[in-house]
C-alpha cells in the first residue's frame, strides 16, 4: 500500500481518513442540495445549509484539536 504524507502528518490511518473525508463529502452534498432548494424557494431551508457547514467546521476543528493533543 502507498504511504501518504498527509496521513502521516495528521496521524490517521487510511480507513480513518476515508471515513472522515466521506462524511464531509456527504454533508457537503447535503448542504449544497439545501442551498439549491433555498435559492429557488427562499422561504424554506433558511438556516439548515449554514448549520451543516458549521457542523462540518466543528468536526474538522475537533479533529485538529485531537491531533494537537495526540502529538503532545
Amino acid at each position: 500500500m502507498c504511504k501518504f504524507r498527509h496521513l502521516e502528518r495528521i496521524r490517521q490511518t487510511y480507513k480513518e481518513h476515508f471515513e472522515d473525508a466521506l462524511t464531509y463529502s456527504f454533508l457537503s452534498m447535503k448542504a449544497s442540495f439545501i442551498f439549491l432548494i433555498h435559492s429557488l424557494y427562499p422561504d424554506i431551508y433558511e438556516n439548515e445549509g449554514g448549520e451543516i457547514i458549521k457542523e462540518i467546521n466543528f468536526r474538522i476543528e475537533k479533529k485538529k484539536r485531537m491531533l494537537f493533543y495526540k502529538s503532545a
